[in-house]
């Protein structure tokens, strides 16, 4: 079975139907790359929903109008992982919006209230990490919500898949954005995931590319960076403008090729953004530096500090967020913004219980 497993998809600004009616024309060539494969797999980060107003404590929200399920339809995507920090952006409403519309479109998806697929001899599931500040997480399998990216709970699928002799593809958003090397605990976590299954990760939401590796049978994508995204604008009356800049205009496809449970064969084939369109283009030799970089950590502490350097640069932060000043400051004096901070604080704490005390 051939797979291709995409990086996030935000259908907003030029990849939005109601905005550009040159949106479709703009994926043709990605379109039909994705028509060479048996089933195409996505992380969709804007709820499909009419919905225009939210209580959510968020610094940035994203939804899509519904026309734009056309977009994925062309895509070719046979399913969505909403197992993200932006599916329950506009309430329980907007996400059941996204679901009806989905299963009226025969789009399948997995990754909230407890559901996975199982195709053939693979099982796809996805998880959000508490990293990424989602809200409406699900920590059981039993519940609704996102599915937290738990150690109990991807343990616990991916034994299920082990019993019943099918290959794990997880979709996992976690992570920290606007930098090429993930932390160093999810580092661990994906490797000890490895030596002991077969399983596919295929990573988001830092919105730029990270390595890859292969362990014994199983490929780690920690993140596959934008497939298709635009600049985003918060609604919160803040002014906050996240632009787009080249590093979160490049992507790659995973592309995997199964026999039975296991991987019999992989690529990244990297494609990118330019003047509005979505282009096949090599990125194979940052993928490989970026790769090698994971092959040779020999401090943690020396790693972490790397990365960290690398998305709190002042002049990366200034370009990409705007300059802060005591006018930047007073303007997120509102409710959305200090909900959003009180969240991360709560999050932070359930990452430690739930996430690192499994390590």
């Amino acid at each position: 079975m051939k797979i291709a497993l995409l990086g996030d998809i935000a259908l907003i600004g030029k990849y939005d139907l109601t905005i550009n009616n040159n949106a479709m024309s703009s994926l043709e060539k990605i379109s039909k790359k994705l028509e060479q494969y048996d089933y195409v797999i996505g992380n969709l980060e804007s709820p499909l929903t009419d919905e225009t107003r939210t209580m959510v404590c968020k610094s940035m929200h994203l939804k899509s109008p519904v026309l734009n399920l056309e977009l994925l339809k062309y895509l070719n995507i046979d399913a969505v992982s909403l197992a993200n920090n932006h599916s329950y952006d506009y309430g329980r409403k907007g996400i059941e919006d996204t679901i009806n519309l989905l299963k009226k479109n025969k789009i399948d998806f997995f990754g909230i209230d407890g559901k996975s697929i199982l195709l053939e001899n693979i099982s796809l599931s996805g998880f959000c990490c508490y990293s990424t500040n989602a809200f409406g997480y699900n920590n059981d399998s039993s519940q609704k919500g996102v599915n937290a990216l738990t150690y109990k709970e991807v343990f616990k699928q991916v034994k299920l898949d082990q019993k019943m002799n099918k290959l794990s593809l997880l979709s996992l958003h976690w992570g920290d954005e606007h930098t090429n090397y993930p932390r160093y605990d999810h580092i661990k976590f994906a490797r000890y995931l490895s030596k002991h299954n077969n399983i596919v990760i295929s990573g988001h939401h830092p919105h730029v590319i990270q390595g890859v590796e292969q362990i014994d049978n199983s490929v780690i994508a920690y993140s596959q960076g934008n497939f298709c995204f635009d600049d985003c604008i918060a609604i919160s009356g803040t002014g906050m403008n996240l632009k787009q800049n080249e590093e979160n205009r490049e992507s790659f496809i995973l592309d995997v090729e199964t026999h039975g449970s296991k991987v019999k064969n992989y690529e990244c084939i990297g494609i990118r953004e330019v003047e509005g369109e979505i282009i096949l283009d090599s990125v194979d030799q940052k993928l490989s530096y970026i790769s090698l970089v994971l092959q040779k950590i020999d401090d943690e502490c020396e790693y972490q500090n790397m990365r960290v350097a690398q998305f709190l640069n002042p002049e990366f932060r200034i370009n990409k967020f705007g300059k802060k000043n005591i006018i930047w400051f007073l303007k997120r004096l509102n409710y959305y913004a200090l909900g959003s901070f009180l969240t991360a604080k709560f999050n932070a704490k359930k990452y430690k219980q739930f996430f690192l005390s499994g390590l």
